[in-house]
C-alpha cells in the first residue's frame, strides 16, 4: 500500500536556497497517510547564522511535512517541483518508510550540515541507498567525472558576490579533488538526474527503471 517519490526542488532566491532541495515523499493509499521527509530544517535564530553557514557549521534537523502543503509553500517561492515516483518493492519501501519515521524521532532527528559530505541531499540519497540494499553506491561509487566541489560551488552561487567569494575562499584545496557522481549528490538536482539512469528488478526478475513516472507539478517563475 505505500507508494514512494523523490521530491527535488529547484533553487530558490534565498542564499540557503541556491542549491536547490529535496525529500522523500512517502503516501500510505491505506490510510491516507501523504508526508514528505525534508532533511533540510535549521533554525535562523542560531547564533552568527551567515558565517556559521558559510563554514558548514550548522545544525540542521528532519521532520515528515505534509506533502501538499510542502509543495504549496514552494510554489509560493517560485521553485519549480518535480516528482519522480519510484519502482521499489513492497519491503523496499516499508524499510524506507520505517527508517525515516525512526529518523524523525527526537533523539534521532539533528545533524550537524556538512555542505558535501552530510546535507539533506546526501540523507536523501543515503536512505534510497538503504531501501535498494546498496544499488545507488554499486550504480554511482567510485571514479570521477572532470568536475570537482569547487567547479558546483562556483557554477551556482556566481549571481550573488558575497555568497561566491565567502564560499569560495572557505572551501580550501580539498574542494579542488576531482569527484564522481556519488559526491556530486549532494546537490538534488544530481540525484534527480541520476536516478533516470537506474534499473531494478521488477516482479518477474526482470529490469525496469527506478523510475516509473516523473513530473513537473509546479513550474518555476524565478529566473534561470
Amino acid at each position: 500500500e505505500l507508494r514512494v517519490w523523490l521530491v527535488t526542488i529547484g533553487p530558490g532566491a534565498a542564499v540557503w536556497e541556491r542549491f536547490g532541495h529535496n525529500a522523500i515523499r512517502i503516501l500510505d493509499t491505506r490510510t491516507g497517510r501523504d508526508v514528505s521527509y525534508n532533511w533540510g530544517i535549521f533554525d535562523f535564530q542560531q547564533t552568527d547564522f551567515i558565517p556559521r553557514f558559510l563554514k558548514g557549521q550548522m545544525l540542521y534537523s528532519m521532520a515528515p511535512f505534509d506533502t501538499q502543503g510542502m509543495i504549496a509553500a514552494y510554489g509560493r517561492d517560485g521553485r519549480e517541483v518535480v516528482l519522480q515516483e519510484l519502482a521499489l518493492a513492497p519491503d523496499q519501501a516499508l524499510a524506507l518508510r520505517d527508517f525515516a519515521d525512526r529518523n524523525a524521532l527526537p533523539e534521532n532527528r539533528d545533524y550537524f550540515y556538512d555542505y558535501f559530505l552530510d546535507n539533506c541531499s546526501t540523507r536523501v540519497r543515503d536512505a534510497l541507498d538503504m531501501a535498494l540494499g546498496g544499488g545507488l553506491a554499486r550504480r554511482f561509487r567510485g571514479g570521477t567525472n572532470g568536475t570537482t566541489y569547487r567547479f558546483h560551488i562556483r557554477r551556482l552561487t556566481e549571481m550573488d558576490p558575497f555568497l561566491y567569494t565567502g564560499m569560495d575562499l572557505l572551501l580550501g584545496t580539498p574542494g579542488d579533488a576531482p569527484i564522481g557522481v556519488w559526491e556530486e549528490m549532494f546537490l538534488p538536482m544530481t540525484l534527480r538526474d541520476a536516478l533516470r539512469e537506474v534499473e531494478v528488478a521488477g516482479p518477474d526478475g526482470t529490469s525496469r527503471p527506478l523510475v516509473a513516472s516523473e513530473e513537473v507539478v509546479v513550474q518555476p517563475t524565478l529566473p534561470p
